[in-house]
């Protein structure tokens, strides 16, 4: 009797163990299972050929290392409010492509920023490759960078928004430039109806004779100048238009477009950009896989102005996006920090729902940074576009409300117990919706680098984890580095400010002389003629 109540008290004991152990697997399972999934992914990406960027470790140590080419070749989006880490985790695939360079002969990357931070980092990834080559490498890295900085008063480079792209018809080309600088003006500065038809002549005008857009002051106050370029034009109606019906418009709205327009050129780096001959061909640095550095924000662009300056190069590149040719063998990368602002007005938005969906045709993807995006967009459908066309998504500290379409991909366990607040009765356990909704509300408080990976082709699940730093130095080495590249004419394909003015002036010596050399009286008696011929014909 004895041994048989031993064996039962042993086996009691082996039971109660192994139910413990059991209760302990069933709570357990799914976070075992969800880790288990994680592991698979992480494998199988550490495991696909070519080079890889390291992205960061999950909770439990688990190494994030994903194919370049699965980052680049995809439009995807990283929020996150401000100081949450959103630059240095583009500066991660960037570095991985810099280290490459000039080996590197498929892809090509350019960098849209209207903060400056992704602009100067990028620079500083650049400086450091450069240090470590030598001879016709190093040199061959030099011919692939184009820097574009709207703030630059020394190493300037040229961007007449009205220098026409070979591959665009010039009604379209003007009717966009039209539509982004009055979409794009401050509401208490928008311009009427009348106004916007001076416009549009006038930047019609001035791109037939290759002129900036600084002459505008000129065509409206300069008579001789205007004829001049009258005189000059092939096209018959615009021709018509200022021999006609320009003499006829009002006071009022000639000095409201000229007080409009002037807000533009209030920064000396932006008006001297502007005031080139030639603008950067996105099309040629595209298929050439050219490295291109474009900053529209400086100490003192204005937001209006940086807003503005980040509409006509979203314009321009999606209109060279679409003249590349299907499957181009350079893939193109494009990350435009500050994206929100992509989205405030409708040109903008039709610019970018094209992109989403039919630029992968044309091996061209574009990587975005934002805050606040669903905030900035009003419109559900596109952001519904934006994350559908999405391949993956990193969201760091932000809101609820702007982390909303991660929901379904929030990671749970099943098993998360609610407080217990009476000690008589067993605990219970959140459902899956309220724990995700626990996980959601949860966004709003991760620590700096942190946040959610998903890679929405290979897993419905996000993954939790932290971005490593990228060691840039002091702060005021990092400056001494970047300035050294900002100022240096030799890098970046721009022009010395000497030269610069010296081709403005040239310019407008010849236009001055073409002018003087106009007789006034031959002038007069063409416009005499015409118009009175048509009120003759008339008759």
């Amino acid at each position: 009797m004895r041994s048989l109540r031993l064996v039962q008290k042993l086996a009691s004991r082996r039971l109660e163990a192994a139910t413990d152990a059991y209760l302990r697997d069933l709570a357990t399972a799914p976070l075992q299972a969800s880790e288990a999934h994680t592991k698979r992914v992480l494998a199988e990406l550490a495991e696909s050929p070519g080079p890889h960027v390291y992205l960061g470790e999950t909770p439990s140590g688990l190494k994030v290392r994903v194919p370049l080419a699965f980052l680049i070749r995809a439009c995807c989006i990283t929020t996150g409010g401000t100081g949450a880490g959103k630059t240095m985790a583009a500066l991660l695939p960037l570095e991985a492509i810099v280290r490459r360079l000039p080996g590197l002969k498929t892809v090509g990357f350019g960098v849209l920023d209207a903060k400056g931070e992704l602009f100067d980092r990028a620079v500083y990834l650049l400086a450091a490759r450069l240090e470590e080559l030598h001879g016709r490498e190093r040199q061959e890295l030099l011919e692939r960078i184009v820097i574009v900085d709207f703030a630059n008063r020394v190493s300037l480079s040229p961007y007449n928004i009205l220098a026409r792209w070979s591959y665009a018809e010039p009604d379209f080309f003007i009717t966009s430039r039209l539509e982004t600088l009055r979409e794009l003006l401050p509401s208490g500065e928008k311009l009427s109806l009348r106004g916007a038809s001076v416009l549009k002549h006038i930047l019609t005008l001035l791109s037939e004779s290759n002129l900036p857009l600084t002459y505008l002051d000129r065509v409206l106050g300069d008579e001789p100048f205007r004829r001049r370029l009258i005189a000059s034009s092939r096209n018959e109606e615009l021709a018509l238009y200022f021999r006609t019906h320009f003499g006829a418009e009002g006071k009022q709205t000639i000095a409201a477009l000229r007080a409009r327009m002037d807000s533009l050129f209030a920064s000396e780096g932006v008006r001297l950009a502007l005031s080139g001959a030639s603008a950067p061909d996105f099309l040629r640095l595209q298929n050439e896989g050219k490295i291109v550095l474009i900053n529209c924000a400086g100490p003192t662009i204005t937001r209006g102005v940086r807003m503005l300056l980040q509409g006509l190069v979203l314009s321009d590149i999606r209109q060279a996006i679409f003249a590349r040719p299907n499957n181009h063998p350079v893939t193109y990368w494009w990350c435009a920090d500050e994206a929100q602002n992509f989205f405030l007005t409708r040109q903008m938005q039709e610019n970018l729902t094209d992109i989403l969906t039919m630029a992968r045709s044309f091996s061209t993807f574009f990587y975005f940074l934002c805050q606040n995006l669903s905030t900035a967009v009003p419109d559900a459908r596109m952001l519904e576009t934006l994350y559908t066309n999405i391949r993956w998504s990193l969201t760091l500290r932000s809101t609820q409300h702007d982390a909303g379409f991660l929901r379904s991909a929030l990671p749970v366990t099943g098993r998360l117990q609610k407080p217990n607040l009476d000690p008589f009765r067993p605990a219970g356990t959140y459902t899956p919706e309220e724990e995700r909704n626990i996980a959601l509300a949860g966004i709003a408080t991760l620590p700096d680098r942190e946040g959610y990976l998903w890679l929405k082709t290979l897993s419905d699940k996000a993954i939790r984890i932290r971005t490593p730093f990228i060691d840039l130095g002091g702060r005021e080495h990092f400056r001494t580095i970047v300035d050294s590249i900002l100022q240096d004419t030799t890098i970046g394909s721009r022009i010395t400010r000497s030269e610069y003015l010296e081709r403005m002036r040239e310019r407008e010596r010849q236009w001055t002389q073409d002018t003087l050399d106009t007789a006034p009286e031959d002038m007069d008696v063409q416009m005499a003629h015409a118009y009175v011929g048509p009120r003759e014909v008339g008759a």
